[in-house]
């Protein structure tokens, strides 16, 4: 994969951290997750018709992952905007120093420094994600990024990696969304939010 497409997607993640809405997060994440599966199609020629089908499974991750978290969102209105306990421009930093600081630990693993680098970056940003936001479905967009993170390094190894593989990840991805999906409505259900901090206050 070409190093500067790989970079906008570790940007997309970023953006992700510090958004405010989840819809606005929710359209970053699809573009970045579509843009992937396109620059897959585009390193296909010549790679055989398993590299093809991965490709458009990478695209049909985006839309219907997108698709189904924008139809929760709009099941779930919020009240009120969840108030984050990490202002966004702490998470910014926390993002960026824990999305270069495991690309500058992680060695090389059989392709270029620079999309390596963009690789482990894109996953430890989806971490961050998972860690630093309220809301369950951020905490579903977090997985999404991280998992894009990891078809980087799948569709950009020489021989790519198996297609069950490629698409063992794709189906995990979509069946944890699902659960978080459902996790998502059952506490908006119960205390009318999305704010996973609710569930702390909860006692045995």
């Amino acid at each position: 994969m070409n190093s500067g497409v790989a970079w906008v997607l570790v940007a997309l993640g970023l953006a992700t951290v510090i958004v405010r809405r989840r819809t606005a997060a929710i359209l970053l994440v699809t573009v970045q997750s579509v843009a992937l599966g396109v620059a897959a199609f585009a390193m296909a020629g010549g790679r055989g018709s398993e590299f093809w089908i991965a490709s458009g499974a990478l695209v049909a991750k985006g839309l219907v992952l997108g698709g189904a978290l924008g139809w929760s969102v709009k099941r779930t209105r919020e009240p009120r905007p969840i108030a984050e306990g990490i202002p966004a421009p702490v998470r910014f930093v926390v993002a960026v120093v824990l999305g270069m600081g495991a690309a500058a630990l992680v060695p090389s693993f059989g392709i270029s420094a620079s999309v390596g680098n963009a690789t482990v970056a894109l996953v430890a940003i989806g971490a961050a994600i998972v860690l630093l936001r309220r809301s369950t479905l951020f905490q579903a967009l977090g997985l999404i990024v991280a998992e894009n993170g990891v078809a980087i390094a799948a569709t950009s190894a020489r021989d790519g990696l198996p297609i069950v593989i490629e698409l063992g990840f794709v189906f995990d991805v979509i069946v944890v969304v699902a659960v978080a999906v459902a996790m998502n409505e059952r506490i908006h259900g119960e205390f009318g939010t999305g704010d996973t901090g609710v569930l702390r206050e909860l006692r045995d």
